[in-house]
């Protein structure tokens, strides 16, 4: 973190509580749709990223332990491993737990895994308690739905049992749509739609083939199963999240800047245990500044520094141009005194004393972690990768 302490005059500890390893490379990409959701999310990449020189289509496609250390780890001081499998997409997962569990591996201590429960995979949210306390996982992240015919209710009962049995067993922590994606959801605020595509340039979703289902692991040729259609980025029902907060007030819910209206995500913040991820927000405050502006000032009246917190999405953004973005924004001239100020305080807490509280990290000589839980062993026994 030397070079960020020169630019901003010293850095608090941070927390990057959103990056994804994955592999996208074709032989992982399972039929065409595959390769469409790679190709859009680098497109994606390559206009919000903030840095002078994108990612090259191949170093985009996989993360590796050396490419973690340069772009994540040089500039934070732990990473959350958000995973996000998409087995329908990729023969043996996209941003698998694996090969999250690999790469703690090669980085001990630096990185907090999680688990994830696809809502439309029942069974294998079955002994969710043992996969917890196997992967040393502090959190889950439940994968919204991409087809209609595979959405499920956050008030589904068989949900509300296994997130209490993982909480039980030490995930207490729950992402709620927080997953790569391609551009934001439906309903997502207008200044998250800045720079995700260019000027008059139609947005059109990633859809599946009309003529086959993805090749699975094995398979020789695709097999028709299912209807073509659209592939919706993540967002969230506010009422669910809601209904599924009040009712298990030892979770704590993390949810994206952009996963529903600013307003909605305001009101949610009556509910203690409800959190946001301010990655798509801190994005657009280079490339939608005052729309931006606005709805962190919103957000930061209704939630506090300590349920905001810094994410960066690696690999769409890598985190250093976000922490020195972050470390010298200023509202603008027409909103000062509009909102809560960025003091030092606060800017300590949003970039890592929040997550260091959340996840229970051990973060030396930090005084917003004073207090915190010991944390469980970071880096689980090396997986194989599938």
């Amino acid at each position: 973190m030397v070079e960020l302490d020169r630019c901003c005059g010293g850095v608090p500890f941070v927390v990057d509580a959103q990056v994804h390893g994955w592999d996208g490379r074709p032989h992982n990409q399972a039929g065409p749709a595959g390769e469409q959701f790679v190709a859009d999310l680098h497109h994606r990449h390559r206009m919000v990223d903030p840095s002078p020189r994108p990612l090259s289509s191949d170093a985009f496609g996989l993360v590796t332990p050396d490419a973690l250390a340069a772009h994540v780890l040089s500039a934070v001081d732990r990473a959350v491993l958000v995973p996000a499998t998409y087995d329908d997409l990729f023969v043996l997962g996209f941003a698998a737990p694996a090969w999250h569990a690999e790469l703690a591996e090669e980085h001990p201590g630096r990185l907090v895994l999680a688990g994830e429960i696809d809502p439309a995979d029942r069974d294998r949210a079955r002994g969710i308690g043992g996969q917890v306390a196997r992967g040393g996982f502090r959190a889950l992240n439940v994968l919204p739905a991409r087809r209609p015919e595979t959405a499920v209710p956050l008030h589904a009962p068989w949900l509300r049992r296994t997130l209490i049995r993982a909480e039980q067993a030490g995930a207490a922590v729950v992402h709620l749509g927080v997953a790569p994606t391609a551009r934001p959801p439906e309903g997502a605020p207008d200044w998250a739609h800045a720079g995700v595509v260019e000027a008059g340039e139609a947005a059109p979703r990633p859809r599946w083939p009309s003529w086959a289902e993805p090749v699975r692991a094995g398979s020789a040729l695709p097999v028709r199963a299912r209807t073509a259609g659209p592939l919706p980025a993540g967002s969230v029902d506010v009422a669910e999240v809601r209904e599924l907060a009040a009712a298990l007030p030892r979770v704590r819910f993390v949810l994206g800047a952009a996963s529903a209206p600013t307003a909605a995500l305001a009101r949610l913040a009556r509910l203690p245990n409800v959190y946001v991820l301010l990655t798509d927000l801190l994005i657009a405050l280079r490339r939608n500044p005052e729309p931006a502006a606005v709805a962190l000032g919103e957000l930061l009246a209704a939630y506090g520094p300590d349920r905001l917190m810094f994410g960066s999405g690696y690999p769409l953004v890598r985190p250093a141009r976000l922490i020195r973005d972050l470390m010298t924004f200023r509202y603008p001239e027409s909103l000062r005194g509009a909102y809560p100020e960025l003091d030092d305080d606060v800017r300590e807490a949003l970039l890592g004393g929040t997550a260091a509280r959340l996840y229970g990290l051990d973060l030396p000589h930090s005084p917003s972690t004073t207090g915190a839980p010991a944390p469980r062993p970071v880096a689980a026994g090396r997986a194989p990768r599938r």
